[in-house]
């Protein structure tokens, strides 16, 4: 290891907060692994830890309001596992307010009609 590889260097086990607000632990120092795939969230693993592997299309949350960025706060009873497809339902703005959803779908349909012009246009 050399430069800012040895420089950067942090050993497995090593606990990180990402931008989004999460905590990861590094679990391997394998160089044939792209870096981020070397870090795993903390709600992850402790989901794994007492419930076993997660269900292919599942993730794992943090219940409403339950998020937290310090190590010591992180309980299984923060945390859910769901589907994929619950997610996106929690997420879409339809469940966020009807006004949003109005202006979302405002937008896609100013955004079709500004394409469909700029594809008449050219020759």
């Amino acid at each position: 290891m050399q430069g800012a590889a040895q420089h950067n260097y942090v050993p497995i086990g090593t606990v990180r907060l990402t931008k989004d607000g999460y905590l990861e632990r590094k679990v391997t120092d394998d160089p044939n692994i792209y870096p981020a795939r070397r870090w795993i969230a903390l709600h992850r693993l402790l989901w794994e830890a007492s419930h076993g592997p997660i269900p292919p299309g599942h993730i794992v949350i943090f219940k409403a309001g339950q998020k937290t960025a310090i190590e010591a706060d992180l309980t299984i009873d923060r945390l859910e596992c769901i589907s994929r497809g619950e997610n996106a339902k929690r997420n879409h703005p339809r469940s966020k307010s009807p006004e949003l959803a109005k202006l979302v779908q405002l937008k896609g349909a100013i955004t079709r009609q500004v394409n469909r012009l700029i594809k008449e246009s050219q020759p």
